[in-house]
């Protein structure tokens, strides 16, 4: 898959197949068709299974083209696992929710539901790209400013001194605020 949008489709393994697997005498993922358990973390026993096959063929792919880095087995396992929650929360995001009505969404909801969501996050990117490119502006004008002002006038150097100070002050508490409206969900 190229990109993570790509696996909203993904079929998650079958609920009979991971039961198999966990409490049976299953072989588990199959190499060939592999499914998570969408429903599971990614440390679950099927998980874990298919996590480490992933693995098994990065490590074939690095021996077989010589990849000029090596890593662990651990930072390659660390990176599935998020990689594998972070596809998760798509695919649950992407998942029928029950409507007001009560009624399950149908896909052209769903589709819609998920295009207005990627279109709110697209608007707030843009909003803070634009907010902090027009900042970017305005300290370099205010520092272009304070140099021709210094190299003529030495008396009011402290002025634009601290107005520099200031400038770079409250880029600092923006960004602390932006982090922490991050952080509460506040921002998308």
């Amino acid at each position: 898959m190229s990109q993570d949008t790509n696996f909203i489709l993904h079929q998650a393994a079958s609920h009979e197949d991971v039961y198999l697997y966990e409490y049976e005498d299953s072989p588990g993922p199959d190499c060939e068709d592999l499914a998570f358990d969408l429903r599971c973390r990614s440390k679950s026993p099927w998980n874990d299974k298919v996590i480490g096959l992933l693995l098994e063929e990065l490590q074939r792919r690095d021996d077989i083209e010589s990849w000029p880095f090596q890593r662990s087995e651990a930072y390659f396992r660390e990176i599935l696992q998020a990689h594998y929650k972070h596809l998760c929360m798509i695919w649950m995001a992407a998942q029928p929710k029950v409507t007001a009505m009560g009624g399950v969404e149908t896909p052209a909801e769903v589709e819609q539901r998920l295009i207005t969501k990627k279109d709110k996050t697209l608007k707030a990117t843009h909003q803070t790209m634009c907010r902090k490119n027009k900042y970017l502006h305005r300290v370099m004008v205010l520092n272009h400013l304070v140099k021709h002002r210094m190299d003529k006038n030495k008396e009011d150097i402290p002025a634009w001194e601290w107005l520099q100070f200031k400038a770079d002050e409250m880029d600092t508490v923006s960004r602390e605020s932006n982090d922490i409206q991050k952080r509460s969900g506040w921002i998308a």
